[in-house]
């Protein structure tokens, strides 16, 4: 049984992928055996064995074998054997692993049956996976607007594609993060390699151990240090190799781009002045640089720590003693009448925030998805 991996955008989507492999697999094979001008006569195991890094075999769909050449009788006694026939093998034994690189889109708060985490067409709402211990090997995030999406799992492969207008708040990613044809997204993640291509006016809070590349058509971007507070993120990132570690506490400040607005971006940096819209990416102000705090539905033992910048640790401490002091005067305001006068016009504003920020609608979906999580249980 051999497959071929999934990007995860449905069952139309990944079937084209199959059939792309299925029609050019006399390419790969010439390919592999370096025989760039016809179909070679004879395929030899360790050139067949190259294919393996787009094909993987196994006994079944869950228990993968260590060399693409396990998968073949015909080469279990022959060193060689027919390009035509091991083709026609290949044909018969080729499908899709639906285990591991499932087409079915996940339910809100639901741990999925495959390694597989599927998000796709969610618009105006908020989709919240709860389980923070799970192990996803791909998560995809695909064609998502106007919503927010929490998933606090450890990760290996993270894509973001095709969204609009939506927040991704991630835990750990081991491997890669790639955000991807997006426009107006923020992403907040802690991945070992972070990538942005062909993406406009999108913000990305990110630790990383190598600089974020922003590649293609990108511009208008925010970066930020990572700023994800959850009572069980320490252990989320120690188990995707992501611990937060002072080596690599600025990395996100030094991107490689390649761009179209790259000799723009190279300009700015060497004093020429030019439309702050023209550059690739700058950084989120420090006074503006503000936590995100993931919803529990208990109490936080202790509160999570950030690991940041000095100038954003600064920044973050003088806004803390910002909302003392303002604790502290509305704890001295004589008089209880007065008092109340006073936290009810701070209700009234902050009401009103709540409906011209549309986040109103934020608190009603928690609320939803807290009433769902405890019927579950």
């Amino acid at each position: 049984m051999i497959h071929a991996p999934s990007l995860g955008r449905g069952a139309d989507f990944t079937q084209s992928l199959l059939s792309f492999v299925k029609t050019h697999l006399s390419l790969w094979m010439q390919i592999a055996s370096l025989s760039l001008q016809s179909e070679p006569t004879n395929i030899s195991v360790e050139d067949f064995d190259i294919l393996g890094l787009i094909l993987c075999c196994g006994s079944s769909k869950s228990q993968p074998l260590f060399r693409l050449s396990e998968a073949v009788p015909e080469l279990a006694s022959r060193p060689s054997v027919s390009a035509s026939e091991l083709r026609k093998a290949l044909l018969k034994l080729l499908c899709w692993n639906e285990d591991a690189y499932t087409t079915e889109v996940a339910k809100d708060g639901l741990e999925p049956r495959a390694k597989t985490l599927n998000i796709s067409n969610i618009h105006k709402s908020i989709w919240f996976h709860r389980p923070h211990n799970a192990e996803i090997e791909y998560l995809n995030i695909t064609d998502c607007k106007d919503s927010t999406i929490y998933v606090t799992a450890r990760l290996r492969y993270c894509l973001i594609s095709g969204c609009e207008g939506t927040t991704m708040i991630l835990g750990g990613v081991s491997t890669i993060c790639t955000t991807s044809n997006c426009e107006k997204v923020n992403v907040h993640v802690a991945a070992h390699c972070y990538k942005m291509e062909n993406c406009i006016d999108t913000s990305a809070y990110v630790y990383c151990h190598i600089p974020p590349i922003i590649t293609g058509d990108t511009r208008g971007i925010q970066l930020a240090p990572y700023n994800v507070l959850h009572s069980h993120m320490a252990s989320v990132l120690h188990g995707s190799q992501m611990t937060l570690e002072k080596d690599y506490v600025d990395v996100w400040a030094h991107p490689v781009c390649c761009t179209a607005g790259m000799v723009e971006t190279l300009s700015s940096r060497a004093g020429t002045p030019l439309e702050e819209q023209n550059t690739t990416y700058h950084f989120v102000h420090p006074s503006k640089f503000f936590p995100v705090v993931v919803p529990e539905s208990h109490g936080r033992s202790a509160p999570p720590q950030l690991l940041l910048p000095e100038v954003y640790d600064k920044a973050m401490k003088e806004q803390q003693d910002e909302v003392r002091r303002l604790m502290k005067q509305l704890h001295c305001v004589p008089g209880e009448f007065a008092q109340k006068k006073a936290q009810e016009t701070i209700h009234s504003h902050f009401k009103d925030w709540l409906q011209s920020t549309g986040k109103v609608r934020q608190l009603s979906d928690l609320a939803r998805c807290s009433q769902q999580f405890q019927q579950r249980l």
